[in-house]
Parts: C-alpha cells; sequence; structure tokens
C-alpha cells in the first residue's frame, strides 16, 4: 500500500510539472514587470525581492528542464536572468572607481540601465514566449494535473 501511495504521489509531481511550470513562466515576467514599474515609481522594494525572483527562476528553469516536449527556447529566458547578474558583477570595479574618486557610481548606474534594461526585456518576452510553447507542447496540463492529484488523494484517504 506504501508504494501504490509512493507511485501515486511520483505520477501526481510528473503530471503536474508541466502546469507548475507553466505558472512560473506566467508569473515570474508579471513579477519582473511589477518590480521594474514599482522601482521607476520610486519605490524601493530592496534586494530581497529581486534575490526571491531569481530564486523561482532558478527554480523554474530546474523544472522546466524535465519537460521534454518543450522546444529549447525554454532556457533563454533564464540564461539572460543569469547573464545580466553576471555583468552587474562584472561592473561593480567601475562603480569602485568612481565611488573612491569621489563620485556617487553614476557613471555605473547609467551603464546598468543602457545594458541590463534591454536584456531584462528580452527576458521577459522570452517568459512569456516559453509559456506559450509549454502550453501548445502540453495542452491538457491542467486536467492532467488535476485528475492525477485526485487519484492521489483517493489513494491517500483509502490507506
Amino acid at each position: 500500500m506504501k508504494e501504490t501511495l509512493k507511485a501515486a504521489k511520483q505520477k501526481m509531481k510528473n503530471d503536474s510539472r508541466a502546469y507548475n511550470t507553466y505558472g512560473y513562466y506566467l508569473s515570474l515576467p508579471i513579477l519582473f514587470i511589477a518590480l521594474i514599474v514599482l522601482s521607476f515609481l520610486g519605490i524601493d522594494m530592496g534586494r530581497t525581492a529581486g534575490q526571491i525572483l531569481f530564486i523561482f527562476t532558478i527554480l523554474a528553469h530546474v523544472e522546466v528542464r524535465k519537460l521534454k516536449l518543450v522546444s529549447k527556447r525554454k532556457y533563454v529566458a533564464p540564461s539572460l536572468l543569469y547573464a545580466s547578474n553576471i555583468v552587474s558583477l562584472l561592473l561593480i570595479p567601475l562603480l569602485i572607481a568612481d565611488f573612491s574618486q569621489g563620485g556617487f557610481g553614476d557613471t555605473y548606474f547609467v551603464l546598468l540601465g543602457l545594458i541590463l534594461t534591454p536584456i531584462q526585456l528580452l527576458m521577459i518576452i522570452f517568459f512569456f514566449i516559453s509559456a506559450a510553447d509549454i502550453k501548445r507542447a502540453y495542452p491538457t496540463m491542467k486536467q492532467d494535473a488535476k485528475n492525477s492529484r485526485a487519484e492521489y488523494l483517493l489513494i491517500k484517504k483509502s490507506k
């Protein structure tokens, strides 16, 4: 009986993977857009919001790797996020040099805006494109996830 429950749980996890990943790939760009709009409005969310979005992007990337029917475009959006983080780290010596010369880091922030904004816009676009690819590859993902969850709960209750 325990093996049946374990098998049903694994089936539920596999069947709901596409639906969960689709949710990640839709919610992440929406949250990135909200974060960008809030920063343009002068509302500072701190580093925590960006770090949480980064962690969820990593989780989405790990899950989307397991979806075999989706095109290779699924890797572009997370890769663009990783690239933008690397670029921002590579520009830190410029920030330090600007501070050491008595500046306020204006050069660093201008370069971040000029380089990272287009990368982040592309990332948002590719998140939406990949979400559409997931939806096309798994048209019955919501029903499959619902059915496997119902089956798992039925087995769990009968135990």
